[in-house]
């Protein structure tokens, strides 16, 4: 089963929201439709940024993944646009 990563830059969490419910909200839209590998927090540019691996079966899939991630997330947190990875050949490639 292919391996993916989304990845969501994350702004300004919301009043009345903690900063451990933007990684919490994500993990939970992710592990409802996929199977969670690995979290992460990253820093790129001075951004603070959450990656979500997962398996799923195919691209299609992972885009309705990436999309309920960013929907999730979004309701406790400010973001910035996502992206999703592909694991093909030992190399992450945008999809």
């Amino acid at each position: 089963m292919p391996s993916y990563r989304a990845i969501l830059p994350i702004g300004d969490v919301y009043p009345g929201h903690g900063p451990e419910e933007v990684m919490d909200s994500a993990v939970a839209a992710v592990s409802s439709i996929a199977t969670v590998e690995q979290t992460d927090i990253q820093i790129l540019s001075n951004v603070p940024q959450i990656v979500v691996r997962f398996h799923i079966a195919d691209d299609g899939d992972a885009h309705r993944v990436s999309a309920a991630m960013g929907d999730a997330v979004s309701a406790v947190a400010t973001t910035g646009p996502p992206r999703l990875l592909l694991r093909r050949g030992g190399r992450w490639i945008p999809i």
